[in-house]
């Protein structure tokens, strides 16, 4: 009785928006047969309603899906339960009227909106804030509608979303939440490397029967709020005789790499892989006996700084660097008393550090 009365609900709902519907229709070649098929008032389009509410697989529904779309057709999928293949194909979970007079058929989950919602936290959140899906609930009536005008479209999200504590790869939304998703995503690609932290990948090998403390290890080690392995402060490298330190002050007019063009096009080239965009190196001042690197007005890195200057404790920022040097004794300088997670780049090398 329910299949019967939603597929009579979605008939008279594609016949109210003016579109021509009929029950129960055959494709030519019997590929498929659909509960409810709309046609447009030109005949330009079709679109099928499967009132699905029995058992099937997500793999099942796909194929019938994909049979639908090789012929031009396309497909909503309706249920009144909760099923593992909602979101994963053009699909909406309805709600019965009630007793109450006037009450209509609801679309609860499968429609949504997106929004951005502003972060002033760039450590947190790169960009302009965090993305958010929330799900839209509609009468059936309205939403039929809207779908045969294509006021709303079924969109894959880039990531699942979770409507109504279930995961979504797929929702039914109006084109310009479709776009404004589209534009977030890719801004948040070209920020990643802009904001968020950088640092080297640390292996970790659980033991057998310990996944759980492996998980927790990792998780700490992630967040950066333990050590890699408990192990010995690393010496520091002895001060070549003769060794002049680079002075903190005055700030000379030149930095001390000006004059060495090829380093900074190995700079620039090695940032424009990585972010996307064209640093600038400001040669008139130091940082840490470098030349700073910047992008987009932040501070990005620092090029060939003084080991003896680098300071970890005293500029906690200096962790969040990309550290640029020309050989792999300044690295390892460098490295023998830096804090986990700093990026060290050898210029001319693949490798980082």
């Amino acid at each position: 009785m329910e299949h019967r009365l939603l597929k009579l609900e979605l008939v008279l709902a594609a016949r109210d928006a003016g579109w021509h519907a009929e029950l129960e229709v055959p494709a030519i070649r019997g590929r498929w047969r659909a509960d409810v098929l709309a046609t447009a008032p030109d005949g330009s389009w079709r679109m099928a309603w499967e009132a699905q509410l029995s058992p099937i697989t997500t793999d099942d529904i796909r194929q019938r899906t994909e049979r639908f779309a090789a012929d031009g057709v396309a497909v909503c999928w309706v249920a009144t339960r909760r099923h593992p293949w909602l979101g994963e194909v053009p699909s909406v979970r309805t709600r019965l009227p009630s007793d109450e007079p006037g009450s209509q058929w609801q679309v609860t989950e499968g429609l949504a909106r997106f929004a951005v919602d502003a972060c002033d936290d760039e450590r947190v959140c790169p960009g302009d804030g965090h993305g958010i899906w929330s799900e839209v609930q509609a009468s059936l009536v309205d939403f039929v509608a809207w779908s045969l005008s294509q006021r709303v479209i079924p969109y894959r999200l880039s990531r699942q979303a979770y409507l109504a504590g279930h995961p979504w790869a797929q929702v039914w939304t109006a084109s310009q939440y479709a776009a404004a998703a589209e534009e977030f995503s890719r801004a948040a690609e070209r920020d990643q490397w802009l904001y968020s932290p950088r640092g080297t990948v640390r292996a970790m090998v659980p033991q057998r029967g310990d996944a759980g403390n492996f998980a927790r290890q990792a998780a700490r080690l992630l967040a950066g709020t333990q050590p890699a392995a408990h192990r010995p402060p690393a010496r520091r490298a002895p001060k070549p005789a003769g060794r002049r330190r680079t002075p903190a002050v005055p700030i000379p007019e030149t930095g001390p790499d000006e004059g060495r063009p090829h380093l900074h096009d190995a700079v620039s080239a090695w940032v424009q892989a990585k972010a996307g965009s064209t640093p600038q190196i400001r040669h008139g001042s130091h940082l840490a006996g470098g030349s700073p690197v910047y992008l987009g007005g932040k501070p990005y890195g620092v090029l060939c700084p003084d080991p003896e200057q680098m300071d970890w404790r005293r500029w906690p920022g200096l962790k969040d660097l990309v550290v640029f040097t020309t050989t792999c004794d300044e690295r390892n300088r460098i490295a023998a008393t830096a804090p986990n997670g700093v990026l060290i780049v050898v210029l001319g090398q693949s490798g980082g550090t």
